[in-house]
């Protein structure tokens, strides 16, 4: 047989499924090696300029309205800048006044504190010749952490303090005072940027995990716990600075590249694919951007991967020679996994539809394999398999999910209890069913595989003329543009053949973005897409291998693709990671839709 006729029958030896490769899952030194060498990488990425590991610890929380300290820096001095590090609460307003003897005063700032600016570094310009320097409360409800006062020539220090007073019965002891505010000021930095401080959804989700060591009133609540309590592991690690609030979601990231290996391994068989499929996962900005900010998705989006995993499996194992066992495992892991991607957003539930008509192909499979084969036990393991669900994907996933409350709980008011769980999901459903306030990085689901508009998280201010920093929502243009093709080129050749890999790809995709198209909720983001991002990749190598199998230039197609897909991944890496650029490369270069803001 020539090759051309090896070539036109291999549909008939691999379409149906993958589990003839059933031996070629097991591991070999070089899957060890790939896997080791592709996750340094990531964590290299990942973790470079991540953040300071330093910040301000202490702070002053003033007791009432009336309550100051005074700053006297010995000798009279040009100050040009003020910037300010404020912490949770973020509510309530300061009269900031200077005075060159002490006597007289004029206005230097009245700052409004706000939810927005939490571990974030406000800066306040405005030159005067000043000695002392007042901050009296106007309003309470917030922690100022630091202060700091520059004079421009010398950014890099900070005018030092002579003396601080603090008065209107101001305890020190209880709530911190002036000194508290000044006590730190080697991490006061003249130019604020996403190193010192945190932006986007970090005031909320990096908040809370601090909040929940603290044991402090959680602000926001619109999302279930899990995501927060595995970023507070990190600031219990390094305190509550940008590096710690950062670090377990570059822990989660980095491990999702073995994790993606293991799976890619597991449904093609072949080292070659699930190398291919986790350097890609690199390659991908989105999946670098969100392991590199203290965000909930990038836990939310693995623990979706290993569900659809597990259920995957579960297919592709036969009841026959112990395998009923392994199945009823790999249903465990798939439910395990789909309640703690619940308990991390409420989005990933709408995976729960496909792993349930993931079950409903996979039974109907195992009761024709039972009944060809003449197994009268057939029924009954389904029966029992229907049965397990109810635990597996109904009391694990609630027992999961109601346990990630115990830190909320413990961080609420004292007559909060596990009572008030049902009102607590009743305010999130409220809550999302009521946004309606318009956002200039809101999209609708139809433009997100398009990617028409990404997020902009964080753009530098006070940079030198002409020079531009960003970090943007935004994936690969070539694995998001390409895997859309391959996504639904795939569906039309596998779909045919029951390819069991497009089945769990297509079903698992369309579970995730369908609902999107019914949602009460109106505003949505790009964001929102990113538990499909990794279907777009498995996809995309699905497709390279269906043209390796088919063609001599198959494996240099592969190629091509993947060093398209590196060299758009270095295009775009200012964007991913915040690094400080020409204006004008970052308008003509990178901003290659008008619809990308950034």
């Amino acid at each position: 047989m020539d090759y051309h006729e090896t070539v036109r029958s291999a549909p008939v030896q691999w379409g149906k499924s993958s589990s003839h490769y059933r031996e070629d899952r097991r591991w070999t030194p070089l899957d060890l090696i790939l896997v080791v060498l592709l996750t340094a990488i990531s964590a290299i990425m990942t973790f470079t300029d991540l953040g300071n590991r330093t910040a301000p610890q202490t702070f002053w929380m003033p007791d009432k309205a009336g309550d100051y300290f005074t700053v006297d820096f010995g000798e009279a001095r040009k100050v040009d800048r003020l910037n300010l590090y404020e912490g949770p609460g973020a509510k309530g307003e300061t009269n900031i006044e200077w005075s060159l003897d002490g006597q007289n005063w004029e206005s230097y700032a009245k700052v409004e504190h706000k939810t927005n600016r939490v571990f974030t570094w406000k800066s306040e310009d405005k030159s005067v010749e000043a000695r002392y320097v007042r901050f009296t409360t106007v309003r309470t409800g917030y922690r100022l952490y630091e202060a700091a006062f520059f004079t421009k020539g010398i950014e890099s220090v900070a005018i030092p303090i002579a003396s601080i007073e603090s008065g209107s019965g101001n305890s020190e002891a209880a709530q911190g005072g002036g000194q508290q505010v000044f006590d730190e000021q080697q991490w006061a930095p003249y130019r604020p940027d996403y190193r010192n401080g945190m932006y986007f959804d970090e005031i909320y989700h990096g908040r809370t995990a601090y909040e929940f060591v603290e044991l402090m009133e959680p602000y926001e609540n619109t999302h279930p716990p899990l995501g927060k309590i595995i970023l507070e592991l990190g600031v219990r690690m390094f305190d509550m600075t940008p590096y710690g609030w950062r670090f377990m979601a570059g822990v989660v990231g980095t491990l999702m590249v073995p994790l993606f290996y293991t799976v890619a391994k597991g449904m093609f068989g072949r080292t070659r694919y699930a190398f291919l499929a986790a350097l890609l996962l690199v390659l991908e900005g989105f999946h670098l951007v969100h392991s590199r900010s203290a965000n909930v998705d990038i836990s939310g989006v693995t623990f979706t991967i290993v569900m659809f995993y597990g259920m995957y499996r579960f297919g592709e194992t036969r009841w026959q020679g112990g395998g009923f066992k392994r199945g009823l495992g790999y249903l465990a892991l798939s439910g395990l996994f789909f309640g703690a991607a619940a308990a991390v957003k409420w989005n990933y539930l709408y995976g729960g539809a496909g792993l349930a008509i993931l079950l409903v192909f996979a039974l109907f499979r195992r009761w024709r394999e039972g009944r060809m084969a003449g197994d009268f036990d057939t029924l009954r393991r389904i029966v029992l398999t229907l049965m397990a669900c109810v635990v597996f994907y109904v009391a694990v996933p609630v027992g999961v999910y109601a346990a990630t409350y115990v830190p909320f709980i413990k961080a609420t008011k004292a007559e909060d209890s596990y009572k008030d769980l049902w009102q607590f999901q009743k305010n999130m459903y409220d809550y999302h069913k009521g946004v309606k306030e318009e956002h200039p990085y809101a999209s609708k689901w139809y433009t997100w595989p398009l990617m028409l508009r990404p997020v902009w998280y964080y753009g530098g201010k006070d940079l030198d003329n002409g020079e531009a920093q960003s970090i943007a929502a935004i994936g690969n243009p070539l694995i998001w543009w390409g895997g859309l093709a391959a996504l639904l080129a795939s569906w039309w050749l596998g779909f045919r053949r029951r390819d069991r890999i497009v089945l769990t790809l297509g079903v698992a995709y369309l579970s995730f973005y369908v609902p999107w198209m019914v949602a009460p909720r109106s505003i949505t983001f790009l964001y929102h897409y990113f538990p499909m991002v990794p279907l777009l990749i498995l996809s995309i190598v699905w497709m390279l291998r269906w043209f390796e199998e088919r063609s001599y230039n198959g494996r240099r197609v592969t190629l091509a693709f993947v060093v398209a897909a590196a060299g758009l991944f270095i295009w775009f890496y200012p964007v991913y990671t915040g690094m400080t650029i020409s204006r004008e490369w970052m308008n003509v270069m990178i901003r290659w839709l008008p619809s990308w803001g950034f």
